[in-house]
């Protein structure tokens, strides 16, 4: 890996700790461990092994074979490891921008539905001291007539 692949892979972790609202300390921690780290691995390059360095037998020249396909597989699993990794960052950054929507129209949501329970209330309220005006009528109470006459 080159260092602009490993930088952009610190950048990867830094963002998706971000994203998580992990303390921006823990965050810087990590960021600095992961970049010491990466400075110690950069004297430890693997070169790679040609055949005829185990001799020029054929077990020899199996062995250099064998020993070049497995640096060969292990290079491939650190790429889709790294590969991965950027996934489940996009995914992570990608699942905390969908929960900071979903809490903005929440709260819109809710904001709204206060405002509707407010005008009801309002509006009960209104009926209420309506009903109750001490303006109705004129106090006076009328018996009401009995239709025709029983005998």
């Amino acid at each position: 890996m080159g260092d602009n692949m490993l930088m952009a892979d610190i950048g990867l972790v830094a963002n998706a700790l971000t994203a998580l609202n992990v303390d921006p300390d823990l965050v810087a921690e990590v960021t600095e461990m992961l970049l010491d780290n990466s400075d110690d691995l950069k004297s430890h390059i693997v070169t790679d092994v040609a055949p005829g360095w185990f001799g020029g037998s054929s077990n020899a020249h199996r062995i250099g074979v064998n020993t070049k396909m497995a640096h060969q597989a292990v290079e491939e699993e650190f790429q889709k490891l790294a590969d991965s990794l950027r996934g489940y960052s996009e995914a992570i950054n990608l699942w905390a921008n969908e929960v900071r929507d979903v809490d903005g129209t929440s709260n819109a949501e809710m904001v709204q539905r206060q405002t509707a329970l407010e005008q009801v209330n309002t509006t009960l309220d209104h009926a209420r001291d309506e009903s109750g005006d001490n303006n109705m009528g004129d106090g006076s109470y009328t018996e009401p007539t009995t239709s025709g006459s029983g005998a």
